[in-house]
Formats: C-alpha cells, structure tokens, sequence
C-alpha cells in the first residue's frame, strides 16, 4: 500500500475503500492542494493511511457488514425474545452494546490496523450473530426457534413475499427482517396470520370469512377512505382466520402499558400469537364491537355480544365479552364451531372407554331420568351433553334445549336461548316446556335451587332429562346439589347418573417419544400382563407449535346411582363415604382413565396431573 510521508490530511474513507491510483493523494496536483509543513502545521500528527490498492470490492464487503452490524443491533435491542419467555435473550444490554461496537470497529479499523481488520470484523459478526440466535433457541420452545426449519422457512416467506405495484422478485431488506423476528417475538405491529400459527390441514390456507350479524345479515364492519378494508377491519379478519386454523376455542385481546396482547387458547393453554399497538389494538376492538352489535363508544362499563362467522363451509358462532381495565378495554371472544364439528360421530368421538360408552348409552336411552355432566369451566361439559343428545332419535322424539346461550344448532330440535335481562330465566322457561309434551330435555346448566327442583320434577315425571354442573367431581356433585337446598328424596330418584370430565391434550403423533414405565405405573396396571413396554413422553416439533400436544381427548368417571348410594343421601354422608360407596359399584376416578389413555400412548403423565390435580 502506498503512503505519502507529507502530512496530508487522511484521504475520505469511502473514497480509500473504493479507490486505488485514482485516490493517491501523492500526486503532485493532490499534494500541493493537501500538504500542509510541519511549520505551518506543528500540531497535525502523522496519520499514515492504507491505500487499498487493487482491492476496490473490500469497500462493498465493509459497507455490507456495517448494514448487517448495524441491523443486528437494532433486532437485539428492539425485537427482543419472545413476549412469553423474557428469558429468552441473556444480558440484553451487553448484546446490543457489542452488535453497536461493531459497525465501530468496521469504521476505524481499516484505518488503523489496514485490510486485515474486514475478515476479523466480518468473522465477529457471523460468530456473534449465529451465537445470538443459538441462546435465544436454547431458552424458548421449539415452536419459536429461529434456527428451524419452520423459522427459515417463514424467512424464505418473508423474502419472497410480494405485494401489488412491487417487482416480480423483491430483494431482501431490514423490514423483511423485522417482520420475521416479530412473527416469533410478539412485536408490535401488524398482525399476520399466516405469521401467528400454522394453517391446520382441516382448513385451506386461502379461505375466505365471512362475518355475520345475530341476525344473519352481513356484518358491515367499515372501510377506509379509498371504499376498500380498513387496517382495523383487516387485522380483525385476519386474527379470527388465524384462530380457526389453529383450532383455538378463545382469543384474548388483552391491553398492556404499551401495547395490545393477542392470546389464543389452543387445546386448553393460552398461548401469546402477536401484538398491537394501542392505537391499532383500539381499532381492532372497535372493529369487533360493530360486528357484535355493541356500543363503540361505550368504554366504562363491560359489555356482552354475539356474531357469527363462516369460514368457507365451516360456521362459527363468536360470544364477545369486554371489560374495562387498567389500561384500556379487554375483550375475550369464544369460537363456537355451530356445524357441529364432532357431535355428528355422537359419544364414539368424546374418548369415553368402551365399558363406561355402554354404561352412558345405556343411561341416554331410558325412558325417564336425568345425566348429569360435571366439571369446571371449559372442561367440554356441553359437548358432551349434545354428543349424549345426538344419540337419541330427533325424529321419534320431541327434544327440547334451553342454553345461554345456544352453542351448537341441531336439526328438528327445538332450540331457546336464555335472556334473564328480559327475565327469561331457565326456571321460566322450564316451567313452559312442560307444557309442550316434551319426551328429551337439556337445561344447560343448573344454576340455582328453583332450575334444580324443576329438572329433577321433570325427570320424575316422563322426562329424560339433560344438564351440566359446576362440580370437581361425580361424588361432589351429590354434595353439591344437597349445598343447594335440593331435597335428598329428590336426588335420590331423579338423578339416574353423574358423568365427571376433563379435558387433556393428546400427545403429538409425529414427535412423541417412548420412555420406560415408571414402577408404580408397571405395578398399579400389570403392565408385564398386558404387554405395555413402554409409554410416550411430551417432545416438541413444528407440528405442534413446540408443545408436544395436538388436539384434545376426554378422561372421565362415571357415577351410577346405585341402592347403597341412594340410602346414604338420606343420611347427610361425607365425601369419603360416597367415594367409597361409588368404588364399590365399579366407579373409576379420572387420574385411573387418564392413566389408562397413557398406557395407550394418547397423552402423557404431565398432562394428566396437570388437570386432575
């Protein structure tokens, strides 16, 4: 490299990097315009320059690694880890330090030190970068690792994506990027949905939704200026398509400080799909509140709604609920699948066992009684109830339901949905049905002692009776209902059966592993009789969103009113004494049906002591 030994003043550094003889600032022309002597000049030190000659590509090698620093910087301290997982970038402060010193060393190195300095600099950057994005996988779950397949292929997505009025190919830039690192991270800004999660194989990627009033009448949601889809309208479209796919039951839109979180309740576990800012966040509510007939303007006091929705052939009806918070309005929608979905199969598709499906069948075609299904919230009490019903012959048969409000529509079944604002109450309208020669009942659910007396009344008198209960178990439920001020004669006649249900999430077929039977588990079921080697643990793959679970199956116990049950209901028992009493009459618990579906490679023992215990 050639220097000039006249203290000159150091040659620009773009033009160094991209020039060689034609920046030689030792011409004769060039020197009598820069050199300065060093007595006109005694305080300029001597900075000696390389030159770079004959390398004029370094200057686009150096200028592409600034950017990539540079852009570094901004993901580790803007992107950040994903919203759920905070842990999932260490020492983010010393990241994004370290991604900033580097365009720094780009700059001056060269200067300083000469060429040498733009491989080490380039080699810092790779290292750096790959061992950033290696931590951050090793601390989240695998649904959310950048360095998987599913992560580069939403980046190949992201390069290739086009957009109307771009070229054919669109050349990568920072906010194909950005977009990426915020469809793992939860960043603000505007949803995608083919960003939040993968389409599931039951709907097409490209299917269309419809919105629809209570009614049945489009549901005009508004548009922009230009007569097209606003962004509110567009973001609430696409979060409903995004939620079907991924078969969610609830969509949380919950205000934060800075910004709206996006929830989907996914087999039963809320999950964090993406985030708005508040502005955007607002807007989406706003869109939602104009589809389910609520008041916009209305942001003090909580406020309840209904619409629906039809994705290609698929219908959904969608319960709005909000409520103000601290930081602004939250609302929770549930997605009611209103075709029906597995009801058409009946109690073949719940996960009964094949000795209690044929205890329940036997039940749901008596003539007279009542089935009581229990459990807590969200536990698929009501599906079960309409499987039970579909059973039944509806032509044969006059069936009647009374629900708050009507989940699933059912063909010749007379259908009435509660109002208590309007104070039409199950007990009112209960008292009505009667009266219309009814043979099948279901009453959503028993709330209060007057809707309790009336069902087990109807159940006495020519009525089989259908309805659901918030209780822990089958054995609580006979304590629940005498809490209620309900006679024990009438207990003791009506209530044919108590079905108990939870819901746990089925292990991943394409990531399951097998792992050896614990002892107790060999010892408790005689594993070596049976010829179960093994058992399958939770993994984690991208099938699964990195959860090791996909869809949900039942585990239940079945509680048959037998003679010694009976005579102790007269007698104020105990828990203890009725548990024991259902033991003997062949009841098994819900932790002995999970245990039994694990032995069977259908979930895990996780997943069973997380929702039995």
């Amino acid at each position: 490299m050639g220097t000039s030994r006249s203290l000159v003043a150091p040659r620009p550094f773009v033009a160094r990097l991209f020039g060689g003889s034609a920046w030689n600032l030792c011409d004769s022309q060039d020197a009598a315009m820069t050199s300065v002597t060093m007595s006109s000049a005694p305080a300029i030190a001597f900075i000696e320059a390389p030159s770079f000659n004959g390398l004029p590509w370094v200057g686009l090698l150096v200028l592409v690694l600034y950017v990539a620093a540079a852009r570094a910087s901004v993901i580790a301290a803007i992107e950040g880890p994903h919203a759920a997982t905070e842990a999932a970038l260490p020492r983010r402060e010393a990241w994004t330090m370290w991604f900033t010193l580097l365009p720094l060393v780009l700059l001056f190195g060269p200067i300083v030190s000469g060429p040498i300095t733009v491989p080490v600099a380039a080699g810092l950057i790779g290292g750096s970068g790959l061992l950033f994005l290696r931590l951050h996988d090793a601390r989240v779950r695998s649904g959310h690792r950048l360095l998987s397949r599913r992560g580069l292929t939403l980046a190949l997505e992201q390069l290739k994506r086009r957009r109307p009025g771009q070229a054919k190919r669109m050349k990568p830039g920072p906010k194909s990027v950005r977009e990426w690192m915020k469809s793992f991270s939860g960043g603000e800004g505007r949803l995608s949905a083919e960003l939040l999660v993968q389409p599931t194989a039951t709907v097409a990627p490209d299917a269309t939704l419809t919105l629809l009033k209570k009614d049945g009448t489009p549901a005009n949601v508004g548009g922009d200026d230009a007569g097209g889809e606003s962004d509110n309208v567009r973001h609430a479209r696409e979060m409903l398509v995004a939620a079907m796919q991924a078969e969610a039951t609830d969509i949380h839109v919950e205000p934060h400080e800075q910004a709206y979180v996006i929830r989907y309740r996914i087999d039963g576990v809320l999950e964090d799909t993406g985030r708005l800012d508040q502005g955007a966040g607002r807007g989406l509510l706003s869109a939602l509140k104009v589809a389910a007939d609520m008041n916009i303007a209305e942001r003090r006091r909580p406020q309840d709604g209904t619409f629906s929705a039809r994705l290609d052939e698929t219908a959904f009806d969608v319960r709005v609920a909000c409520t103000p918070t601290s930081y602004g309005e939250k609302m929770v929608l549930r997605l009611l699948q209103s075709s029906g979905g597995m009801l058409a199969t009946g109690l073949d598709s719940i996960g009964l066992r094949s000795s209690v499906l044929k205890q329940v069948r036997e039940v749901v075609h008596k003539p007279h009684g009542m089935l009581l299904v229990v459990g807590p919230t969200g536990s698929g009490k009501t599906t079960t109830v309409y499987a039970a019903l579909g059973e039944i012959d509806a032509q044969q048969n006059n069936i009647t339901t009374i629900e708050d409000p009507v989940e699933y529509r059912l063909d010749h079944t007379t259908q009435i949905a509660v109002d208590e604002k309007s104070g039409v109450t199950f007990a009112s309208i209960l008292r009505t049905v009667l009266r219309q020669d009814p043979d099948v009942l279901l009453v959503g659910e028993i709330r209060d002692k007057e809707t309790a007396e009336i069902a087990c009344q109807a159940a006495l008198t020519g009525h089989f009776v259908f309805s659901t209960l918030h209780a822990n178990d089958t054995v609580a439920t006979i304590t629940r209902l005498l809490e209620l001020g309900l006679d024990p004669s009438l207990i003791q006649t009506a209530v044919t059966a108590v079905l108990g249900q939870r819901l746990a999430r089925k292990l991943c077929t394409e990531c399951r592993e097998a792992v050896p039977p614990p002892a107790g588990l060999e010892k408790r079921f005689n594993l070596a009789a049976t010829g179960v080697k093994h058992i399958y643990r939770e993994r984690g793959c991208e099938h699964c969103r990195g959860t090791g679970y996909r869809g949900r199956v039942g585990i239940h116990e079945l509680l048959v009113m037998t003679d010694e049950i009976r005579r102790l209901i007269t007698a104020q028992p105990t828990i203890d004494d009725i548990r024991q009493a259902a033991a003997r009459g062949g009841t098994k618990s819900m932790q002995t049906d999970g245990l039994m579906k694990v032995c069977k490679g259908i979930t895990s023992i996780n997943e069973i002591i997380r929702v039995t215990t």
